[in-house]
This record gives structure tokens, C-alpha cells and sequence, in this order.
């Protein structure tokens, strides 16, 4: 019984530095956990930047076309109404 107790009392180190190296890979996978979040945060504040971007330069397109279209009629219709 005594040298079961010896044995046991060996192992403490080794099941204390397993329970160190579980809790090392605990806090490692809650820091990858933490950093994957805040890269998903990035790029979905990226992704909204292009679009905002996006849509943009669409109506900055989209407004110089009207502003062309609407000189150009204008200019035609005043021209052949005379």
C-alpha cells in the first residue's frame, strides 16, 4: 500500500504539467478563438467599405449619365423646337 502511495505521489509532476500543457491549449485555442472573431469583424467591415464603394461610384456613374443624357437632350430639343 505504501509503495502505491510512492507511485502515486511520483506522478503528481507528470499529471500536473499535463494539466499545465491543457490549459496552455485551452488558452492558445481561446486566442485563436478571439483573433478568427475579430478577423471576421475586419472583413465584414471591409466587404462593407468595397460595397458602400461599390454602390458609389454606381450612382456617381449612374448621375453623370443623367447629367450627360439630360444636356445633350436638352441641347437637341431646344435646337430642333426653334
Amino acid at each position: 500500500m505504501i509503495l502505491d502511495l510512492l507511485a502515486a505521489l511520483r506522478a503528481i509532476p507528470k499529471i500536473v504539467d499535463a494539466l499545465e500543457r491543457l490549459g496552455d491549449v485551452a488558452t492558445a485555442a481561446q486566442a485563436q478563438a478571439r483573433e478568427n472573431e475579430k478577423n471576421d469583424k475586419i472583413y465584414d467591415l471591409i466587404d462593407a467599405a468595397r460595397e458602400r464603394r461599390m454602390h458609389k461610384r454606381e450612382a456617381e456613374r449612374v448621375s453623370g449619365d443623367s447629367r450627360e443624357a439630360s444636356t445633350g437632350d436638352g441641347a437637341d430639343n431646344g435646337a430642333s423646337g426653334e
